[in-house]
């Protein structure tokens, strides 16, 4: 009679638990539609929790009217140096590149005085002290150099744009200048000897799982070879606001999913990308101010009355933009992804939302 009577418990307490479970996903779900439609929201949201919650509505090209799917792949903009930021400490696990030497390591040909003392760390948390000289790339392919530019190697382009006087002495000043990541993938390149592509396709997409990521040459919608489910950016109220910025083929950009973004948090967390030791640094905030670590940000969010450290990244190319927030200690996740302008800190404080529903004090 004993054991009949806790085995109805049990099932009882089974029953009462995934009922709370699906009580709970209808009201992240309603929350989504409710936030996403207010807004005109055009993307995807995916929040990974107990149960995953999918939303996804809009138009993922204006000139085809071809509709969003949850498998719709969007530019990546910062988000990539996240990627380059896992690639070097996966190399530096395999002993091919060191955080604290020199980049004239790696790069003898680099101007001596700046190689000598620039180190990886430096340019993973962009306190490099180099001038944001690739502005001079974008103005010259504006006033109708874009083919001359495109030509250059990526020697070329280091020596042209990556190799200014420095502004700053290494590893005192963040400043967020893309010619810090013009520089990391030329010395993962030259260290490693692949090209940095393939090495992000090794050791970010591969390990995590991110099937649905790559990388693309120029822009999303014509690379080749063909991207199928692409994201073109546009802007709703100007029939010419296309908008996702051109850039040279020698600076690598990056395409992936919602599901993806989460994924790689997962596979992090999994020891499937980097050891443990590895990811406790890459996690460590270098630059307090900015909540900085190496490629990314880690804040703090107060969560139903407690502290936690949030994997918080953003990128945006043009109009499109995307987020992703991932809580390690709870392993919930949210991940937005749009290809119509909209504030990375709307689609932040909406993840902070989620994840207090999620966790009971929502």
């Amino acid at each position: 009679m004993l054991v009949r009577q806790a085995l109805l418990a049990g099932i009882a307490a089974l029953v009462s638990g995934s009922v709370q479970a699906e009580d709970q996903a209808a009201g992240l779900q309603a929350e989504i539609e409710n936030w996403a439609q207010s807004r005109a929201f055009n993307g995807v949201i995916l929040f990974d929790g107990d149960q995953d919650v999918r939303y996804v509505h809009g138009t993922a090209d204006p000139e085809t009217d071809r509709p969003l799917t949850m498998d719709t792949r969007f530019q990546t903009g910062s988000v990539e140096k996240y990627f380059a930021a896992i690639t070097v400490f996966a190399l530096v696990e395999q002993g091919v590149l060191d955080l604290d030497a020199p980049i004239s390591d790696y790069l003898p040909d680099y101007r001596a005085d700046t190689g000598s003392a620039v180190t990886l760390r430096d340019l993973l948390t962009n306190r490099s002290g180099l001038p944001n000289d690739m502005v001079n790339a974008f103005r010259r392919i504006a006033s109708g150099e874009a083919e001359r530019v495109d030509a250059m190697s990526s020697t070329q382009a280091v020596t042209e744009f990556a190799s200014g006087d420095l502004n700053q002495v290494p590893g005192e000043v963040f400043d967020y200048v893309l010619v810090n990541w013009l520089l990391v993938q030329h010395v993962v390149e030259r260290a490693s000897g692949m090209s940095y592509p393939e090495a992000r396709q090794d050791f970010v997409f591969t390990r995590a799982g991110m099937s649905q990521s790559g990388g693309y040459i120029h822009d999303l919608g014509s690379t080749e070879p063909h991207v199928l489910d692409v994201a073109i950016g546009f802007d709703p109220a100007d029939a010419n606001g296309q908008g996702d910025y051109w850039t040279p083929q020698w600076f690598k950009g990056s395409y992936t999913t919602a599901r993806d973004l989460q994924r790689l948090e997962r596979a992090l967390d999994d020891g499937d990308v980097l050891n443990p030791d590895s990811l406790g640094e890459f996690r460590s905030v270098q630059v307090p101010d900015s909540r900085y670590a190496y490629g990314g940000r880690f804040s703090t969010w107060e969560l139903c009355g407690e502290q936690f450290t949030v994997s918080t990244q953003a990128g945006s190319n043009g109009a499109s933009n995307m987020i992703s927030a991932y809580l390690p200690a709870r392993r919930i996740g949210a991940a937005m992804t749009t290809n119509v302008d909209t504030s990375q800190g709307q689609m932040f404080e909406f993840a902070h939302r989620l994840f207090e529903i999620e966790l009971g004090c929502g």
